[in-house]
């Protein structure tokens, strides 16, 4: 059955639709939500989150993109979300924390995750999709609805500066940068 079948027997109403909806695309949702989470648990809750916020929107969705795109763009969101929260609570609970973490000082990622948040949105986007969520440059195109190449693009000048505004930060705290080892 192709998708607009689908999505028009969704929006008509049929629920047994929805279930093979899911069941098409559960693995792949909580694959992505997991790469994400590292927890299957919050996997599987995000992964609902999903399918309703696409059942609740069906009778929004234009057809412009494939269902499976849909539902990757839906997740994402989801998990960019979900990313917002836990670094809330993250930070709350790193300021009564000393000492690191795998190396990175609670500041240091503090630090990090300001300068992402600083970046213009359409740079922020796909350096959060790329590193944070390990979409590949297809995907990411796919779901910002941008070519690869200016996916690339945009990664290289997110990173540039990021990098630029950590060097220039550093240089303010210490008067010089950190050697690199």
């Amino acid at each position: 059955m192709c998708d607009e079948d689908i999505i028009e027997r969704l929006k008509n109403g049929d629920k047994n639709q929805l279930v093979s909806v899911i069941e098409k695309y559960k693995k792949m949702i909580i694959s992505l939500c997991y790469s994400y989470t590292q927890d299957y648990g919050e996997a599987e809750d995000l992964s609902q989150e999903v399918f309703i916020s696409f059942y609740k929107s069906i009778n929004n969705f234009r057809g412009d993109s494939k269902i499976s795109t849909y539902l990757y763009r839906i997740t994402v969101n989801k998990c960019i979300t979900y990313k917002k929260k836990r670094s809330v609570k993250m930070i709350f609970s790193g300021l009564f924390s000393h000492g690191k973490e795998e190396g990175i000082s609670v500041i240091d990622r503090n630090e990090v995750r300001q300068a992402v948040r600083d970046l213009p949105e359409e740079l922020k986007n796909p350096i959060i999709l790329y590193y944070y969520l390990g979409l590949s440059y297809k995907e990411i195109s796919d779901v910002l609805e941008i070519s690869e190449r200016a996916v690339e693009g945009r990664i290289y000048r997110g990173k540039n500066k990021l990098k630029d505004k950590l060097n220039r930060e550093e240089e303010e705290l210490w008067g010089h940068t950190k050697p690199t080892i």
